[in-house]
């Protein structure tokens, strides 16, 4: 039953995954909820995902109240103005092109190499897989963004840190009232501090640099030398922060979320994880630190892409993308009121049964001829927003499996999985635990 003011908060604040899963259940394209005096869509098949993404004139990114925009600004994941987010786009495409991932592979693969020999001082090691993972996508991203490893900034920048963070944007997304931010809850006075404690990091890194005539070819140096628009102009300090802690909490969090689960699953088909290794140990040569030069080797349609895809799939990094009904519109039959939050839903589209045989099933097989069509397949979203670094998340999921599956058997620690929870990201709600055993 609907508490009355409330509306659907009770259940969309206790368990989001539940919910989403919930408004799925009967089939229906778009399901609608209440939350005090919002309106939220959630979308829940292909078809209807398809009609949003078309149009983004009509369904785009969450205006100014984007809570997101707390703690990313304008940054390409939040900013609501389409035509200054296409510009920053095309100035910031370099970043991503092949030349650059090339550069970013080197970085990477000692970053990996380094942490599976830490692994390898036992026979058998033990991990808690997601905090392993988060620690493995830290050391990632600062080594490529900072060309320091994430000791360096884990005073500042921790798990726990980028928890509390994607749990106080969630709640005020899909929370039915929101104090402002200046009034000083604990909660709030919490944000401001650790969101001034970011702050005050990244501009001191970013003055570093810039007095700095050093060239590191990292993604610092490519966000300073990107110029936006005709006049080609430079970032300011406040575009470049923006972008640092976009690039950061999205390639941390959700890439963490991403390995934790393709070890899951791995671990639970074994048959699949042997494949994947004798397809690394065929095709990536190593070099002299023992580290695979891997992202030219996994060409498209490898098995292990598949892999990483399918698990994607399943366990989206990401279980649901907003949008923002600009306008009075239809989504299908179903009456999308202006200003009306419209989620994406895609845990439940990417287990579409109109699209996807069999679809609660692990079968990477189905990914040999490529990815489906718009609408249909979203772990790095769709459409004009696609992810920027969608080619930087693939190359630093393939080097942590490929050094992985290379040295260790994955295997279940436990008979009990991990439950699933949805905040931004998805993530296992207690951690769990699998075993590596040297080969």
């Amino acid at each position: 039953m609907r508490v009355p003011v409330l509306g659907d908060a009770l259940r969309l604040r206790a368990n989001l995954l539940n919910a989403i899963q919930y408004a799925a259940s009967d089939g229906s394209e778009v399901s609608s909820f209440h939350v005090g005096p919002k309106s939220i869509l959630f979308v829940n098949r292909s078809t209807a995902a398809d009609i949003v993404l078309s149009d983004i004139h009509t369904f785009g990114k969450p205006d100014g109240k984007n809570p997101l925009r707390l703690v990313l600004g304008d940054g390409l994941i939040s900013n609501p103005n389409h035509d200054n987010w296409l510009k920053r786009r095309r100035a910031l495409q370099p970043m991503y092109s092949r030349s650059s991932l090339a550069g970013m592979q080197r970085k990477m693969a000692t970053v990996m190499a380094e942490r599976t020999r830490r692994w390898e001082h036992q026979d058998r090691t033990d991990l808690n897989v997601h905090e392993e993972m988060l620690a493995v996508a830290l050391d990632s991203v600062s080594i490529c963004m900072f060309s320091r490893y994430g000791d360096t900034v884990s005073d500042i920048i921790t798990p726990a840190t980028a928890s509390f963070l994607l749990d106080f944007v969630e709640r005020r997304l899909r929370g039915p009232f929101s104090l402002p931010v200046s009034v000083p809850s604990r909660r709030n006075r919490q944000f401001t501090s650790t969101l001034h404690n970011l702050d005050d990091l990244v501009y001191r890194l970013i003055q570093e640099r810039r007095r700095s005539d050093e060239q590191h070819g990292d993604l610092l140096d490519l966000l300073l030398e990107a110029r936006v628009g005709d006049a080609a102009e430079p970032l300011t300090d406040l575009e470049v922060r923006d972008e640092v802690l976009t690039t950061f909490l999205a390639a941390y969090e959700t890439t963490a979320s991403a390995l934790t689960w393709i070890l899951y699953l791995l671990a639970c088909y074994p048959d699949i994880q042997q494949r994947v290794r004798q397809e690394v140990r065929s095709s990536a040569s190593m070099d002299h630190e023992g580290a695979p030069r891997g992202h030219k080797e996994l060409r498209s349609g490898a098995f292990l892409e598949c892999v990483i895809n399918e698990s994607m799939r399943l366990f989206p990094p990401s279980p649901t993308i907003p949008r923002h009904a600009k306008k009075d519109a239809l989504i299908g039959s179903a009456e999308a009121p202006e200003g009306a939050l419209v989620m994406l839903n895609v845990a439940a589209i990417q287990r579409d049964p109109t699209v996807w045989e069999r679809p609660d099933e692990f079968i990477p097989e189905r990914f040999m001829n490529g990815t489906p069509g718009k609408g249909t397949y979203m772990p790095f979203g769709a459409g004009a927003h696609m992810c920027i670094g969608k080619g930087f998340a693939m190359m630093e999921m393939s080097l942590l499996v490929m050094n992985v599956v290379d040295k260790f058997e994955i295997s279940l620690r436990d008979s009990t999985g991990p439950e699933p929870m949805a905040l931004i990201t998805l993530r296992p709600r207690d951690g769990f635990g699998l075993t590596l055993t040297r080969i």
